[in-house]
C-alpha cells in the first residue's frame, strides 16, 4: 500500500536522522558522519564542520507529544568550552508523511561565540544509483510576468547540478523575498518516488541540488551567506524546512501535499479555516467615501452575492507625495472627512469582511511612525535611481516591532479592519558590524514573524493577505499565517486571462489558497472562468493618475451602467456553487503553456464528496473544437452524474470510463471557456 510504504520510508528517515543521529556519541576514535548522511542540517562552527564539533559535545533529547497527530522531538547539543546551544526543534507527522524543523542557535556563555558561518537549513544526502533518472520539479517566482509560477523540471544527471535562489539584488544585499525567482518548493523526484521539499524563510535564500558520478544527490538550503558571531545571551534562528515522502504517481505527490498544508500550514482566523472570499477590490482614491457606501450597498441593493469590499492604496493623505502616502495611517480628509469607520461599518451591515492596503515598513520622516521616532528611520534608499527616496522601519528591533504591533492593531481596531492588507518589500539594514553578515535579515525576518503573530494574538478573527507587490513572499512561514490574495502585479496592467490560467496552473501545485482577479468591465466568462480560485476578486481598471486620483470614478451607478448584471449574477452563482472543490486536489489535464493556440485544462476533485469539476479553456487562436481529457481519482465502480454548466443536460458516466475512455469538451468560441461537474451517485454493475 503506497500510504503505508511512504509513512515506513518517513519514520526510518526521522529515526536515521534526527534520533539516532542525535543520541550516544560515536565511539573514541570513530570518523564524523560525513556530511549529509547524518543530521539533516550543518554549519561551520569556528572553522569546524558541525558533523565533526556536534559529535564531541553533550547533548539532550526531549519527545512531547503535541496532539494526536503531531509529536515534537527537540534536540540540544552545547558547546562546553564556549556554551553555544544548538537546538533543533522538529515536528513528525502521523497523519502525513512528513516532518519539519528549525535550528535554533543561542550564545549561553559570557563572550561573543567563534565564527557560524555557511548555516545550512537542509543538507541531505539522497542515494540513487548511477543509471536511475532524478527530476527537479519547482517552479518561478512572481516577477510580475505573465510567466510568474510557471512549473519548471531539470533533470539531473550524474556529475550534474542544479542551483536556485530567491532575493533581492536591487537593494544591495540589504533587502530580499523569498519567491521572486523561484518559488521555494522543490520536488526531488528519484525515480519511482521522491520527496517534496518546502522552505519557511521569508527573505533571501538560496538552495543547491548536485549528484556525483556514482548518483548520490546533496540536497543543501538555507540563507545565502552567514559569516557571525554571537553576543552573550543572543539567538537567531534559520529556515523552516518540511520534507514529504511519497511513491508512486507525482501529481498523487503534490495533492496529498496539498492537503497537509491545508490541515497543517492554512490560515484559521476565529479558529476557522479559510473557504474562500468573493471582493469588491477598489483603488482608495478613486472614489470618497459617500460613493465608496454606494458601492458597497450596490451588491445587496442589486441581490449580487458579495463577501469583502477591498479598499487598496490610495486612501491615505496623498499631499506630501507617494512615499509618504505609503507611511502613515492617516485617511484623506477631502475623500473620508470621518475616517474609515463608516465604511467598515456599510461593509459589516452588508454582511461583508471590510480589507485596508497597507504598507507597515515604510517610513517617511514628515509622517506617522518616521516623525514620531525619527531615529526609526534607517538608511533611505531608492527603489529606481532618480525616483523617491523610502526609509524602512527594521522589524530586527525588538523596541520598535513591538511597537508596530500596538500600533496597527489600534489601527485594526479603529478603522474596523478584518482582512489586513499588507504590501511592500523586506528592506533590513547594512551588515556593519565586523564578523555579522547575516544578522540583519534574520532578525529582520523573525521580527517580521513576530509582528504578524502579535496582530493575530490581539485579533484572532484577522485574517492577513499576503502582498509583497504581488507574489513575491510566498514560503511555508507565510501560507501558514496569510492568503495571498493578489498574486502578480502583472495582473494590475494586463488581467489577461491567458495569464490568469497560467498562473493558476503554476501556483496551484505548490500552494491551494490564492486569489484570481478578474476586471468587472470587461466581463465575460472565459475571463470570469479563468480566474476562478479559493478567493476571487473583481477590479476596476487603474487608469489616470491613480497616484492622486484624478480619474476618480465619480458614481458606482455609472460604473456599472455598461455591465450585464445577469451574466454577473449567473457566474457568481457558479463560482459560489464550484467554490468547494478548489479546495481539492489539483490535476493539470494538459501540458502548461501561455500560447494562445492551445487548449489549457484540468480537474480539481473532491473524494471527500465524491464530486469535483473539469475546467477547459479554448484559446484566442486556437483552431481546436473539441478535445477529449482523462480524469483522475475518480471510483472506477462508480457511476457519476456529470454535467456541462452551459449545456444544463446531465449525463451518467462511470467512473472507469471517465478515467479510461475520457471526457469530451467542445467549446465553439474562441476564446472560450467550460466547467463541467460531476458527482458520484451509485456503484456501476
Amino acid at each position: 500500500m503506497t500510504i503505508k510504504d511512504e509513512m515506513k520510508n518517513k519514520n526510518q528517515w526521522v529515526k536515521k536522522h534526527l534520533l539516532e543521529a542525535a543520541a550516544a556519541p560515536p565511539a573514541p576514535g570513530a570518523a564524523p558522519t560525513p556530511p549529509g548522511t547524518g543530521l539533516p542540517f550543518t554549519l561551520v562552527y569556528d572553522g569546524r564542520p558541525s558533523n565533526e564539533a556536534l559529535a564531541a559535545w553533550p547533548r539532550t533529547a526531549e519527545t512531547t507529544a503535541l496532539d494526536g497527530n503531531r509529536t515534537q522531538h527537540t534536540l540540544i547539543w552545547t558547546d562546553p568550552k564556549t556554551g553555544l546551544a544548538v537546538r533543533c526543534v522538529a515536528v513528525d507527522y502521523a497523519d502525513y508523511p512528513a516532518v519539519d524543523w528549525v535550528v535554533y542557535l543561542k550564545n549561553t556563555g559570557p563572550v561573543d561565540t567563534p565564527i557560524l558561518e555557511n548555516i545550512q537549513a537542509l543538507d541531505i544526502a539522497w542515494p540513487l544509483a548511477a543509471g536511475r533518472p532524478a527530476i527537479i520539479h519547482h517552479a518561478k517566482g512572481s516577477d510580475s510576468a505573465p510567466s510568474d509560477f510557471a512549473p519548471l523540471a531539470d533533470p539531473l544527471a550524474p556529475g550534474g547540478e542544479v542551483a536556485l535562489h530567491s532575493h533581492g539584488s536591487r537593494y544591495a544585499n540589504r533587502g530580499g523575498l523569498p519567491s521572486i525567482e523561484s518559488l521555494p518548493f522543490f520536488n526531488l523526484q528519484l525515480d519511482d518516488q521522491g520527496v517534496i521539499i518546502g522552505l519557511g524563510w521569508s527573505g533571501s535564500w538560496a538552495g543547491r541540488f548536485a549528484r556525483d558520478a556514482g548518483g548520490t544527490i546533496r540536497v543543501r538550503t538555507g540563507l545565502e551567506h552567514t559569516h557571525l558571531r554571537l553576543h552573550p545571551g543572543e539567538e537567531i534562528r534559520g529556515p523552516r524546512v518540511v520534507l514529504f515522502f511519497w511513491q508512486g504517481d507525482r501529481m498523487r505527490a503534490h495533492n496529498r501535499w496539498r492537503r497537509f498544508l491545508l490541515d497543517h500550514y492554512s490560515p484559521r482566523p476565529g479558529g476557522q479555516p479559510f473557504t474562500g472570499l468573493i471582493a469588491d477590490l477598489n483603488w482608495g482614491s478613486y472614489m470618497d467615501a459617500t460613493k465608496h457606501v454606494e458601492e458597497i450597498n450596490f451588491w445587496g441593493d442589486h441581490d449580487l452575492p458579495m463577501e469583502c469590499y477591498w479598499v487598496d492604496a490610495g486612501w491615505a493623505d496623498m499631499r506630501l507625495g507617494w512615499a509618504a502616502h505609503t507611511s502613515h495611517q492617516t485617511p484623506d480628509p477631502a475623500l473620508f472627512p470621518d475616517g474609515l469607520k463608516p465604511l467598515a461599518e456599510a461593509a459589516h451591515q452588508r454582511g461583508m469582511k471590510f480589507l485596508l492596503w497597507m504598507v507597515p515598513e515604510s517610513l517617511h520622516p514628515a509622517v506617522g511612525i518616521g516623525k514620531e521616532h525619527p531615529a526609526w528611520l534607517g538608511k533611505p534608499w531608492e527603489p529606481v535611481k532618480g525616483g523617491m527616496i523610502f526609509h524602512s522601519l527594521d522589524h530586527g528591533d525588538p523596541q520598535a516591532n513591538q511597537f508596530m504591533v500596538e500600533h496597527f492593531s489600534k489601527v485594526v481596531n479603529a478603522f474596523g479592519v478584518d482582512v489586513f492588507r499588507q504590501d511592500g518589500e523586506n528592506i533590513w539594514p547594512e551588515d556593519t558590524e565586523p564578523d555579522r553578515d547575516g544578522m540583519s535579515q534574520i532578525r529582520f525576518i523573525n521580527g517580521f514573524y513576530a509582528f504578524w503573530d502579535g496582530l493575530r494574538e490581539k485579533y484572532p478573527g484577522l485574517l492577513i493577505d499576503n502582498c509583497a507587490c504581488g507574489g513575491r513572499k510566498i514560503d511555508l512561514e507565510t501560507v501558514s499565517r496569510s492568503v495571498a490574495l493578489w498574486r502578480s502585479d502583472c495582473q494590475a496592467w494586463d488581467f489577461d486571462p491567458v495569464t490568469n490560467q497560467g498562473f493558476n496552473y503554476g501556483l496551484l501545485q505548490w500552494i491551494p489558497l490564492c486569489g484570481g482577479v478578474v476586471l468587472t468591465h470587461k466581463l465575460s466568462t472565459y475571463a470570469f472562468r479563468s480566474a476562478y480560485s479559493p478567493a476571487l476578486l473583481l477590479s476596476w481598471p487603474m487608469t489616470g493618475n491613480w497616484e492622486t486620483g484624478g480619474d476618480r470614478d465619480t458614481d458606482p451607478q455609472t460604473r456599472w451602467s455598461g455591465v450585464d448584471m445577469e451574466l454577473l449574477r449567473t457566474l457568481l452563482q457558479e463560482y459560489l456553487a464550484i467554490r468547494p472543490y478548489l479546495f481539492g486536489d489539483f490535476y493539470p489535464l494538459t501540458p502548461y503553456s501561455l500560447e494562445h493556440t492551445a487548449w489549457l485544462a484540468w480537474q480539481f476533485d473532491r473524494p471527500d464528496l465524491g464530486e469535483g469539476m473539469v475546467q477547459a479553456f479554448r484559446r484566442p487562436a486556437c483552431p481546436n473544437t473539441v478535445q477529449r481529457y482523462q480524469l483522475h481519482g475518480l471510483d472506477p465502480k462508480a457511476v457519476y452524474t456529470v454535467l456541462d454548466r452551459d449545456e444544463n443536460r446531465p449525463r451518467e458516466m462511470s467512473g472507469l470510463a471517465l478515467m479510461k475512455s475520457g471526457l469530451d469538451f467542445s467549446i465553439p468560441d474562441r476564446p472560450g471557456a467550460a466547467v463541467i461537474t460531476y458527482h458520484a451517485n451509485k456503484k456501476a454493475n
